[in-house]
């Protein structure tokens, strides 16, 4: 199962003129990083190449820098003594650099994420995890494209699918006690508001919230840095029969909820 969650991300990579993981970039330097850093994290000490913690697996140039995928796989598996807390991604020269994060827990049984973002220009994209304990682990990648922020939305900024949703797992049939992997699909046009052909205002989705058996399985605290239409694939771990549900609060107010029932098998 876990092949099949990274076989489509690896034959997207397969297909690119080339790919990249943090161990072959030293965005270290970077000024608007060196500004960031202090911000989000004070003074901890951020241990780098940490490919043994996670990994992130980019493209090293963007075909569309409107949609560019992202893969953090991670190599710590989800206990309550020890688990990754948060995956942070951040896009150095983007308008909004600091634009994802996902908060994980034991409840997440692993804490790969998939989606897809925007770039504004070339830049550094790291991927940062902070572990229960509080300590920091970081990959990076250089990533070339431009114009991702500025590029007009595929549709009108009035949609009456706005808002829907597909929950979805590769097997209806889950092993209890084996983490999943789920896929969320999200109707949104994600306006950033930069387009250089209309005006638009800003309206994106900023937080999704999944629960099973209404326990929290992952949140994700977003702006326009997602793409169009988000998509983000994640693991659950099912403890038996249950209810997978997410809530989506976009940056209007506007709420959307979608639920699928999970059957699990010994």
């Amino acid at each position: 199962m876990r092949a099949r969650f990274l076989g489509l991300f690896a034959l997207l990579l397969a297909c690119s003129l080339g790919t990249a993981t943090g161990h072959a970039a030293e965005p270290d330097e970077n000024a608007n990083w060196l500004q960031l850093k202090p911000l989000l994290f004070g003074e901890r000490p951020i241990q780098g190449h940490a490919t043994d913690v996670l990994q992130l697996y980019v493209s090293q140039r963007a075909d569309d820098a409107a949609v560019v995928p992202v893969m953090v796989r991670t190599y710590i598996n989800q206990k309550p003594d020890r688990y990754i807390k948060h995956i942070y991604v951040i896009i150095d020269e983007n308008p909004s650099p600091f634009g994802v994060k996902f908060t994980m827990t034991p409840q997440s049984g692993r804490a790969d994420i998939e989606t897809r973002v925007r770039m504004e220009s070339s830049s550094p994209i790291r991927a940062i995890a902070e572990m229960n304990d509080g300590s920091l682990w970081m990959d990076s990648a250089m990533v070339f494209g431009a114009g991702g922020c500025s590029a007009p939305i595929s549709g009108g900024p009035v949609d009456p699918s706005l808002g829907k949703m597909r929950l979805s797992m590769d097997n209806m049939l889950s092993k209890a006690g084996e983490p999943v992997p789920a896929q969320l699909m999200i109707k949104h046009p994600q306006i950033t508001g930069m387009s250089t052909n209309v005006i638009l205002e800003p309206h994106f989705v900023r937080q999704v919230n999944v629960y099973y058996s209404d326990q929290l399985v992952m949140s994700a605290d977003v702006d326009f840095t997602i793409s169009e239409n988000p998509v983000f694939r994640f693991y659950f771990l099912p403890d038996g029969d249950g209810e997978l549900r997410a809530e989506v609060v976009d940056s209007s107010e506007l709420r959307f909820e979608q639920r699928i029932a999970v059957t699990t098998v010994k």
